[in-house]
Protein backbone atom coordinates (compact mmCIF):
# COMPACT_ATOMS: atom_id res chain seq x y z
CA UNK A 1 0.00 0.00 0.00
CA UNK A 2 1.19 3.56 -0.52
CA UNK A 3 0.36 6.76 0.60
CA UNK A 4 0.94 9.85 -1.51
CA UNK A 5 1.22 13.60 0.14
CA UNK A 6 0.86 16.68 -2.26
CA UNK A 7 2.86 19.64 -1.18
CA UNK A 8 3.19 23.48 -1.95
CA UNK A 9 5.95 22.96 -4.16
CA UNK A 10 4.12 19.63 -6.13
CA UNK A 11 6.53 17.79 -4.61
CA UNK A 12 5.14 14.15 -3.33
CA UNK A 13 6.84 11.81 -0.68
CA UNK A 14 6.14 8.40 -1.76
CA UNK A 15 6.49 5.92 0.66
CA UNK A 16 7.38 2.64 -0.12
CA UNK A 17 8.18 -1.08 1.43
CA UNK A 18 12.51 -1.67 0.32
CA UNK A 19 11.40 -4.09 -2.45
CA UNK A 20 9.26 -1.52 -4.62
CA UNK A 21 12.25 0.91 -4.16
CA UNK A 22 14.21 2.41 -6.95
CA UNK A 23 16.78 2.30 -9.43
CA UNK A 24 19.74 5.04 -10.03
CA UNK A 25 22.54 6.90 -7.73
CA UNK A 26 21.64 8.41 -4.61
CA UNK A 27 22.34 12.45 -4.40
CA UNK A 28 22.98 13.73 -1.07
CA UNK A 29 20.01 15.69 0.41
CA UNK A 30 20.82 17.64 4.01
CA UNK A 31 17.18 16.51 5.19
CA UNK A 32 18.18 12.40 5.04
CA UNK A 33 19.56 10.89 8.13
CA UNK A 34 21.85 8.20 5.96
CA UNK A 35 23.26 6.70 9.05
CA UNK A 36 20.03 4.90 9.81
CA UNK A 37 19.43 3.94 5.85
CA UNK A 38 22.72 2.69 5.94
CA UNK A 39 22.60 0.68 9.16
CA UNK A 40 18.97 -0.40 8.55
CA UNK A 41 20.16 -1.95 4.80
CA UNK A 42 24.13 -3.09 5.80
CA UNK A 43 23.51 -4.29 8.95
CA UNK A 44 22.94 -7.58 9.14
CA UNK A 45 24.46 -8.08 5.70
CA UNK A 46 27.84 -7.27 4.64
CA UNK A 47 31.20 -8.44 3.96
CA UNK A 48 34.59 -8.84 5.52
CA UNK A 49 36.80 -8.28 3.01
CA UNK A 50 35.12 -11.07 1.09
CA UNK A 51 33.58 -13.41 4.19
CA UNK A 52 29.89 -12.94 5.28
CA UNK A 53 30.12 -10.65 8.60
CA UNK A 54 26.23 -9.60 9.16
CA UNK A 55 25.31 -9.47 12.51
CA UNK A 56 22.06 -11.05 14.22
CA UNK A 57 18.76 -8.63 13.66
CA UNK A 58 16.87 -8.27 16.81
CA UNK A 59 13.45 -6.28 16.58
CA UNK A 60 12.45 -3.17 18.89
CA UNK A 61 11.99 -5.46 22.14
CA UNK A 62 15.34 -7.34 21.72
CA UNK A 63 13.74 -10.09 20.70
CA UNK A 64 15.65 -12.19 17.86
CA UNK A 65 14.61 -12.25 14.00
CA UNK A 66 17.32 -12.91 12.11
CA UNK A 67 20.50 -15.05 13.00
CA UNK A 68 23.95 -13.77 11.94
CA UNK A 69 24.99 -14.80 8.79
CA UNK A 70 28.64 -13.92 10.23
CA UNK A 71 31.66 -16.58 9.38
CA UNK A 72 34.16 -13.78 10.60
CA UNK A 73 34.03 -14.10 14.06
CA UNK A 74 35.59 -11.39 16.14
CA UNK A 75 37.66 -9.26 15.08
CA UNK A 76 38.70 -6.25 13.40
CA UNK A 77 36.10 -5.62 11.01
CA UNK A 78 33.30 -6.85 12.66
CA UNK A 79 34.32 -5.06 15.60
CA UNK A 80 34.72 -1.53 14.08
CA UNK A 81 31.18 -1.82 12.38
CA UNK A 82 29.97 -2.68 16.19
CA UNK A 83 32.21 0.34 17.52
CA UNK A 84 31.21 2.85 15.14
CA UNK A 85 26.60 1.46 15.55
CA UNK A 86 27.25 1.73 19.31
CA UNK A 87 28.52 5.32 18.81
CA UNK A 88 25.34 5.92 16.26
CA UNK A 89 22.93 4.25 19.04
CA UNK A 90 24.22 6.82 21.63
CA UNK A 91 22.94 9.63 19.21
CA UNK A 92 19.68 8.01 18.89
CA UNK A 93 19.32 6.40 21.77
CA UNK A 94 16.07 7.89 22.48
CA UNK A 95 14.70 6.80 19.28
CA UNK A 96 13.02 3.81 18.88
CA UNK A 97 14.41 2.73 15.59
CA UNK A 98 17.42 2.42 16.79
CA UNK A 99 16.78 -0.12 19.88
CA UNK A 100 17.37 -3.12 17.15
CA UNK A 101 20.69 -1.81 16.46
CA UNK A 102 21.82 -1.94 19.83
CA UNK A 103 20.33 -5.63 20.49
CA UNK A 104 22.33 -6.85 17.38
CA UNK A 105 25.47 -5.27 18.58
CA UNK A 106 24.56 -5.91 22.83
CA UNK A 107 24.40 -9.96 21.30
CA UNK A 108 27.64 -9.75 19.71
CA UNK A 109 29.49 -8.40 22.89
CA UNK A 110 27.56 -10.64 24.87
CA UNK A 111 29.06 -13.72 22.53
CA UNK A 112 32.53 -12.24 22.67
CA UNK A 113 33.58 -10.99 25.68
CA UNK A 114 35.54 -13.85 27.52
CA UNK A 115 37.84 -14.21 24.48
CA UNK A 116 41.37 -14.69 25.32
CA UNK A 117 43.67 -12.44 23.25
CA UNK A 118 47.54 -13.49 22.62
CA UNK A 119 48.22 -10.12 21.55
CA UNK A 120 49.28 -11.46 18.32
CA UNK A 121 47.52 -9.18 16.09
CA UNK A 122 46.59 -5.56 16.61
CA UNK A 123 43.55 -5.68 14.33
CA UNK A 124 41.92 -7.78 16.00
CA UNK A 125 42.95 -5.99 19.52
CA UNK A 126 41.02 -3.05 18.20
CA UNK A 127 37.81 -4.93 17.96
CA UNK A 128 37.90 -4.66 21.92
CA UNK A 129 37.15 -0.73 21.31
CA UNK A 130 33.17 -1.81 20.91
CA UNK A 131 33.31 -3.08 24.69
CA UNK A 132 33.54 1.07 26.07
CA UNK A 133 30.48 1.85 24.00
CA UNK A 134 28.78 -0.79 25.02
CA UNK A 135 29.47 -0.19 28.82
CA UNK A 136 28.27 3.25 28.65
CA UNK A 137 24.72 2.36 27.08
CA UNK A 138 24.36 -0.50 29.76
CA UNK A 139 25.98 0.58 33.37
CA UNK A 140 24.05 1.69 36.14
CA UNK A 141 21.62 4.56 35.18
CA UNK A 142 22.20 4.17 31.15
CA UNK A 143 19.49 3.93 28.71
CA UNK A 144 19.79 0.35 28.15
CA UNK A 145 21.29 -0.77 31.62
CA UNK A 146 21.88 -4.12 32.60
CA UNK A 147 24.11 -5.07 35.32
CA UNK A 148 24.77 -8.40 33.64
CA UNK A 149 26.14 -6.89 30.11
CA UNK A 150 28.12 -4.03 31.98
CA UNK A 151 30.18 -6.87 34.02
CA UNK A 152 30.77 -8.04 30.77
CA UNK A 153 32.37 -5.68 29.74
CA UNK A 154 34.62 -5.04 32.18
CA UNK A 155 35.40 -8.51 31.42
CA UNK A 156 36.64 -8.09 28.25
CA UNK A 157 38.32 -4.94 29.22
CA UNK A 158 40.83 -7.11 31.41
CA UNK A 159 41.00 -9.69 28.81
CA UNK A 160 41.99 -6.52 26.11
CA UNK A 161 44.55 -5.30 28.46
CA UNK A 162 46.06 -8.17 29.05
CA UNK A 163 46.55 -8.65 25.18
CA UNK A 164 47.73 -5.31 25.03
CA UNK A 165 50.27 -6.47 27.55
CA UNK A 166 51.19 -9.24 25.71
CA UNK A 167 51.43 -7.72 22.49
CA UNK A 168 54.08 -5.04 24.43
CA UNK A 169 56.17 -7.47 25.17
CA UNK A 170 56.33 -10.36 22.92
CA UNK A 171 55.71 -8.45 19.29
CA UNK A 172 57.80 -5.32 20.20
CA UNK A 173 60.86 -4.43 18.35
CA UNK A 174 63.98 -5.85 20.20
CA UNK A 175 67.09 -3.95 21.18
CA UNK A 176 69.55 -5.82 19.15
CA UNK A 177 66.73 -5.23 16.16
CA UNK A 178 67.12 -1.71 17.20
CA UNK A 179 70.31 -0.81 17.20
CA UNK A 180 70.89 -2.94 13.95
CA UNK A 181 68.52 -0.91 12.05
CA UNK A 182 69.11 2.65 13.16
CA UNK A 183 73.10 2.42 13.54
CA UNK A 184 73.57 1.44 17.39
CA UNK A 185 70.86 3.38 18.77
CA UNK A 186 67.31 2.25 21.17
CA UNK A 187 65.11 4.82 18.86
CA UNK A 188 62.93 1.94 17.72
CA UNK A 189 63.18 -0.32 20.43
CA UNK A 190 59.70 -1.31 22.09
CA UNK A 191 57.59 -0.38 18.96
CA UNK A 192 54.64 -2.86 17.68
CA UNK A 193 54.50 -5.21 15.45
CA UNK A 194 51.21 -4.97 13.65
CA UNK A 195 50.93 -8.85 13.79
CA UNK A 196 52.77 -11.70 14.88
CA UNK A 197 53.70 -13.03 11.52
CA UNK A 198 55.27 -9.00 10.52
CA UNK A 199 58.41 -9.11 12.59
CA UNK A 200 59.18 -6.01 13.77
CA UNK A 201 57.23 -4.08 10.99
CA UNK A 202 55.22 -0.97 12.46
CA UNK A 203 52.23 0.01 10.07
CA UNK A 204 50.61 3.54 10.09
CA UNK A 205 47.19 1.71 10.83
CA UNK A 206 48.60 -0.23 13.97
CA UNK A 207 48.29 2.87 15.13
CA UNK A 208 44.33 3.42 15.65
CA UNK A 209 44.53 -0.79 16.48
CA UNK A 210 46.61 -0.67 19.05
CA UNK A 211 47.83 2.55 20.50
CA UNK A 212 44.59 4.48 21.02
CA UNK A 213 43.22 1.12 22.03
CA UNK A 214 45.85 1.57 25.24
CA UNK A 215 45.03 5.24 25.50
CA UNK A 216 41.24 4.57 25.99
CA UNK A 217 42.24 2.17 28.61
CA UNK A 218 44.41 4.78 30.35
CA UNK A 219 41.73 6.59 30.41
CA UNK A 220 39.75 4.00 32.11
CA UNK A 221 42.30 3.47 35.12
CA UNK A 222 43.85 0.40 33.18
CA UNK A 223 47.64 0.15 33.10
CA UNK A 224 49.85 -2.19 31.45
CA UNK A 225 53.19 -0.73 32.66
CA UNK A 226 51.74 -0.21 36.16
CA UNK A 227 50.89 3.73 35.56
CA UNK A 228 49.11 6.11 33.39
CA UNK A 229 52.67 7.68 32.76
CA UNK A 230 54.53 4.78 32.10
CA UNK A 231 51.71 3.92 29.86
CA UNK A 232 51.27 7.64 27.80
CA UNK A 233 55.11 7.20 27.36
CA UNK A 234 54.71 3.84 25.70
CA UNK A 235 52.02 5.59 23.02
CA UNK A 236 53.91 8.36 22.54
CA UNK A 237 56.93 6.75 21.09
CA UNK A 238 55.01 4.69 19.09
CA UNK A 239 54.17 7.31 17.72
CA UNK A 240 56.96 9.00 17.34
CA UNK A 241 58.90 6.19 15.93
CA UNK A 242 56.22 6.02 13.27
CA UNK A 243 56.22 10.17 12.22
CA UNK A 244 60.27 9.83 12.15
CA UNK A 245 60.07 7.41 9.26
CA UNK A 246 57.05 7.71 7.55
CA UNK A 247 55.83 11.22 7.53
CA UNK A 248 56.99 13.13 4.27
CA UNK A 249 57.27 17.26 5.32
CA UNK A 250 57.57 17.71 1.57
CA UNK A 251 54.78 15.99 0.27
CA UNK A 252 53.11 16.35 3.32
CA UNK A 253 51.80 12.58 3.48
CA UNK A 254 52.78 9.49 5.46
CA UNK A 255 53.80 5.97 3.66
CA UNK A 256 51.97 3.46 4.90
CA UNK A 257 54.75 1.21 7.25
CA UNK A 258 58.31 0.29 7.61
CA UNK A 259 60.57 -2.73 9.01
CA UNK A 260 63.41 -2.55 11.15
CA UNK A 261 64.36 -5.94 10.43
CA UNK A 262 65.95 -5.73 6.65
CA UNK A 263 67.07 -9.19 6.64
CA UNK A 264 63.80 -10.53 6.80
CA UNK A 265 62.76 -12.45 3.41
CA UNK A 266 59.00 -11.05 4.40
CA UNK A 267 60.07 -7.17 3.56
CA UNK A 268 62.58 -8.11 1.03
CA UNK A 269 60.29 -7.03 -2.11
CA UNK A 270 58.75 -3.42 -0.21
CA UNK A 271 61.00 -2.26 2.23
CA UNK A 272 64.01 0.68 0.62
CA UNK A 273 67.13 -0.87 1.40
CA UNK A 274 69.31 1.53 -0.40
CA UNK A 275 72.25 2.54 1.35
CA UNK A 276 72.26 2.72 4.97
CA UNK A 277 69.46 4.31 7.82
CA UNK A 278 72.84 7.15 7.80
CA UNK A 279 72.28 7.93 4.39
CA UNK A 280 68.93 7.04 3.48
CA UNK A 281 65.81 8.70 4.75
CA UNK A 282 63.74 5.99 3.28
CA UNK A 283 65.84 3.13 4.04
CA UNK A 284 63.16 0.08 5.76
CA UNK A 285 60.47 2.48 4.28
CA UNK A 286 57.66 1.26 2.24
CA UNK A 287 57.16 3.18 -0.91
CA UNK A 288 53.48 4.60 -0.96
CA UNK A 289 50.75 6.66 0.28
CA UNK A 290 47.98 4.64 1.27
CA UNK A 291 44.81 6.27 2.01
CA UNK A 292 43.27 4.34 4.46
CA UNK A 293 46.53 3.76 6.45
CA UNK A 294 46.75 7.28 6.53
CA UNK A 295 42.70 7.76 7.59
CA UNK A 296 43.35 5.33 11.04
CA UNK A 297 46.50 7.18 11.91
CA UNK A 298 44.70 10.29 11.13
CA UNK A 299 41.57 9.02 13.38
CA UNK A 300 44.00 7.88 15.90
CA UNK A 301 45.45 11.12 16.79
CA UNK A 302 41.57 13.12 17.64
CA UNK A 303 40.73 9.57 19.40
CA UNK A 304 44.47 9.70 21.50
CA UNK A 305 43.55 13.76 22.46
CA UNK A 306 39.97 13.12 23.79
CA UNK A 307 41.49 10.41 26.19
CA UNK A 308 44.13 12.70 27.47
CA UNK A 309 41.08 15.48 27.70
CA UNK A 310 39.49 12.95 29.70
CA UNK A 311 42.12 12.79 32.14
CA UNK A 312 43.02 16.20 32.52
CA UNK A 313 46.08 16.35 30.01
CA UNK A 314 45.96 19.71 28.01
CA UNK A 315 48.11 22.14 25.91
CA UNK A 316 50.59 22.31 28.83
CA UNK A 317 51.24 18.82 28.36
CA UNK A 318 54.00 18.13 26.01
CA UNK A 319 52.65 14.87 24.87
CA UNK A 320 49.19 16.88 24.05
CA UNK A 321 50.94 19.12 22.27
CA UNK A 322 52.66 16.97 20.10
CA UNK A 323 49.50 14.71 19.09
CA UNK A 324 48.54 18.25 17.95
CA UNK A 325 51.07 18.94 15.90
CA UNK A 326 50.98 15.75 14.13
CA UNK A 327 47.14 15.93 13.41
CA UNK A 328 47.50 19.30 12.38
CA UNK A 329 50.30 18.33 9.65
CA UNK A 330 48.15 15.34 8.47
CA UNK A 331 44.62 17.51 8.26
CA UNK A 332 46.78 19.98 5.76
CA UNK A 333 48.44 17.32 4.00
CA UNK A 334 44.95 15.33 3.56
CA UNK A 335 43.01 18.84 2.76
CA UNK A 336 45.72 19.61 -0.15
CA UNK A 337 44.82 15.95 -1.23
CA UNK A 338 41.26 16.88 -1.36
CA UNK A 339 39.63 15.88 -5.00
CA UNK A 340 38.49 19.16 -6.12
CA UNK A 341 35.57 17.76 -7.99
CA UNK A 342 33.33 15.67 -5.68
CA UNK A 343 35.43 16.01 -2.67
CA UNK A 344 36.68 12.68 -1.43
CA UNK A 345 40.30 10.90 -1.74
CA UNK A 346 41.86 8.58 -3.65
CA UNK A 347 43.29 5.04 -3.03
CA UNK A 348 46.85 6.44 -2.90
CA UNK A 349 46.95 9.63 -1.80
CA UNK A 350 50.05 11.86 -4.31
CA UNK A 351 48.29 10.92 -7.79
CA UNK A 352 44.97 12.55 -8.81
CA UNK A 353 41.82 10.68 -9.58
CA UNK A 354 42.24 8.58 -12.82
CA UNK A 355 46.11 8.93 -12.85
CA UNK A 356 47.61 5.58 -14.16
CA UNK A 357 51.11 5.75 -12.26
CA UNK A 358 53.96 4.13 -13.79
CA UNK A 359 54.37 0.87 -14.31
CA UNK A 360 50.82 0.35 -12.93
CA UNK A 361 48.06 -1.64 -15.02
CA UNK A 362 44.83 0.35 -13.13
CA UNK A 363 44.55 3.85 -12.58
CA UNK A 364 43.69 5.45 -9.36
CA UNK A 365 40.39 6.00 -8.13
CA UNK A 366 38.50 7.78 -5.84
CA UNK A 367 38.16 5.20 -2.61
CA UNK A 368 35.54 5.10 -0.07
CA UNK A 369 36.80 4.05 3.19
CA UNK A 370 39.81 6.33 3.50
CA UNK A 371 37.23 9.05 2.17
CA UNK A 372 35.01 7.97 5.04
CA UNK A 373 37.58 8.66 7.68
CA UNK A 374 38.85 11.21 6.68
CA UNK A 375 35.26 13.11 6.68
CA UNK A 376 34.95 11.31 10.39
CA UNK A 377 38.30 12.89 11.86
CA UNK A 378 37.64 16.20 10.24
CA UNK A 379 34.06 16.21 11.65
CA UNK A 380 35.37 14.93 15.16
CA UNK A 381 38.41 16.87 15.41
CA UNK A 382 36.34 20.19 14.35
CA UNK A 383 33.73 18.95 17.68
CA UNK A 384 36.26 18.58 20.30
CA UNK A 385 37.97 21.82 19.50
CA UNK A 386 41.20 20.21 17.94
CA UNK A 387 40.97 21.46 14.37
CA UNK A 388 39.97 24.75 13.58
CA UNK A 389 36.13 25.05 11.90
CA UNK A 390 36.84 27.77 9.68
CA UNK A 391 39.85 25.82 8.08
CA UNK A 392 38.53 22.56 7.67
CA UNK A 393 34.38 22.72 7.85
CA UNK A 394 34.13 23.28 4.59
CA UNK A 395 36.20 20.37 3.60
CA UNK A 396 34.50 18.02 5.70
CA UNK A 397 31.23 18.93 4.48
CA UNK A 398 32.14 18.64 1.07
CA UNK A 399 33.45 15.18 1.31
CA UNK A 400 30.31 13.84 3.20
CA UNK A 401 28.62 14.84 0.70
CA UNK A 402 30.96 13.06 -2.02
CA UNK A 403 29.88 10.16 0.20
CA UNK A 404 26.61 9.89 -0.57
CA UNK A 405 27.00 11.22 -4.15
CA UNK A 406 29.78 9.00 -4.91
CA UNK A 407 29.51 5.85 -2.87
CA UNK A 408 25.97 4.94 -1.54
CA UNK A 409 24.27 2.88 -4.59
CA UNK A 410 21.11 1.54 -4.96
CA UNK A 411 20.43 -1.92 -6.53
CA UNK A 412 23.95 -3.31 -6.94
CA UNK A 413 23.41 -6.88 -6.66
CA UNK A 414 23.93 -7.97 -2.55
CA UNK A 415 20.55 -8.13 -1.59
CA UNK A 416 20.38 -4.48 0.02
CA UNK A 417 18.33 -1.81 -1.28
CA UNK A 418 21.63 0.52 -0.35
CA UNK A 419 25.17 -0.39 -0.59
CA UNK A 420 28.56 1.21 -0.10
CA UNK A 421 30.63 0.59 -3.03
CA UNK A 422 34.36 1.46 -4.09
CA UNK A 423 35.84 -0.10 -1.17
CA UNK A 424 39.43 -1.23 -1.35
CA UNK A 425 39.08 -4.89 0.35
CA UNK A 426 42.41 -5.10 1.85
CA UNK A 427 45.95 -4.34 1.58
CA UNK A 428 49.53 -5.12 3.10
CA UNK A 429 53.03 -5.86 3.11
CA UNK A 430 54.63 -8.65 2.58
CA UNK A 431 55.77 -11.51 0.36
CA UNK A 432 52.41 -12.87 0.56
CA UNK A 433 49.91 -12.16 -2.52
CA UNK A 434 52.97 -10.34 -4.11
CA UNK A 435 52.36 -7.36 -1.38
CA UNK A 436 55.18 -5.31 -2.67
CA UNK A 437 54.29 -1.88 -1.64
CA UNK A 438 54.05 -0.33 -5.37
CA UNK A 439 51.13 1.74 -6.73
CA UNK A 440 50.93 -1.18 -8.89
CA UNK A 441 49.95 -3.59 -5.87
CA UNK A 442 47.63 -1.14 -4.13
CA UNK A 443 45.57 -0.50 -7.54
CA UNK A 444 45.59 -3.99 -9.17
CA UNK A 445 46.90 -6.36 -6.57
CA UNK A 446 44.96 -9.89 -6.17
CA UNK A 447 43.96 -8.53 -2.88
CA UNK A 448 43.37 -4.88 -3.36
CA UNK A 449 40.37 -4.74 -5.94
CA UNK A 450 37.82 -2.30 -4.81
CA UNK A 451 34.12 -3.16 -4.16
CA UNK A 452 31.23 -2.59 -7.17
CA UNK A 453 28.19 -4.88 -6.20
CA UNK A 454 28.18 -5.08 -2.20
CA UNK A 455 29.32 -3.32 1.16
CA UNK A 456 32.54 -4.21 2.70
CA UNK A 457 32.43 -3.43 6.70
CA UNK A 458 35.71 -1.25 6.70
CA UNK A 459 34.03 1.29 4.66
CA UNK A 460 30.44 0.77 6.51
CA UNK A 461 32.06 1.22 9.99
CA UNK A 462 33.94 4.86 9.02
CA UNK A 463 30.82 5.50 6.66
CA UNK A 464 28.69 5.18 9.87
CA UNK A 465 31.23 7.15 12.17
CA UNK A 466 30.91 9.75 9.77
CA UNK A 467 27.65 10.27 9.50
CA UNK A 468 27.25 9.93 13.16
CA UNK A 469 29.52 13.21 13.23
CA UNK A 470 27.84 14.41 10.47
CA UNK A 471 24.36 14.36 12.09
CA UNK A 472 25.57 15.41 14.89
CA UNK A 473 26.64 18.62 14.07
CA UNK A 474 24.27 19.44 11.36
CA UNK A 475 20.93 17.30 12.27
CA UNK A 476 18.47 17.05 9.65
CA UNK A 477 15.59 19.00 10.08
CA UNK A 478 12.70 16.65 9.10
CA UNK A 479 14.47 13.34 8.19
CA UNK A 480 12.14 11.61 5.14
CA UNK A 481 13.28 8.24 6.39
CA UNK A 482 11.56 9.11 9.91
CA UNK A 483 8.13 8.13 8.85
CA UNK A 484 8.33 5.09 10.45
CA UNK A 485 8.54 1.34 9.91
CA UNK A 486 10.07 -0.52 7.33
CA UNK A 487 9.50 2.85 4.94
CA UNK A 488 11.78 4.80 2.71
CA UNK A 489 10.85 7.94 1.06
CA UNK A 490 11.30 8.98 -2.36
CA UNK A 491 11.07 12.61 -3.41
CA UNK A 492 9.26 12.82 -6.66
CA UNK A 493 9.22 16.32 -8.32
CA UNK A 494 5.69 16.26 -10.49
CA UNK A 495 6.31 18.16 -13.99
CA UNK A 496 3.25 19.30 -16.59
Amino acid sequence: MKRHFLCAALLVFVCCTPQETKAGDVSFDPSVRYSRIVIDNCLYHFQANTTAAGFAKYDESGSLVASSESSRGFDYVPGLVAKAVLECVDLYKDSTWAKPWFYSIQAYGETYYSTTHSGASLDDLNACKLYFGLYDLTKSGAKFENATVADHCATAKGKALTGLSNHNSTYAISSSTSNTFCGNSSTYEGGWWHKSDYNSQLWLDGQYMGPALLAMMVADGRYISGSAAGDWAIIRKQFDMCWNRLWDSEKKLLYHAFAADLSLDQVSNWADQTGTYATNPHYGVSREFWGRAAGWYFFALVDILEQMDKVGKNGADADYVEFKRQLEAVADGLLARQDATTGCWCQLLQYENGVTPAGCSKANYLESSASAIFVSTFLKGIRLGYLDRAKYEAAAKKGYQGLINQFLKTSVGDDNDYALINCCKSAGLSKKNSRDGSANYYLSGSDTGKTSDYTEGKVLGAFILAATEYERAYPPAAAAEDTGGECRCLRVTITE
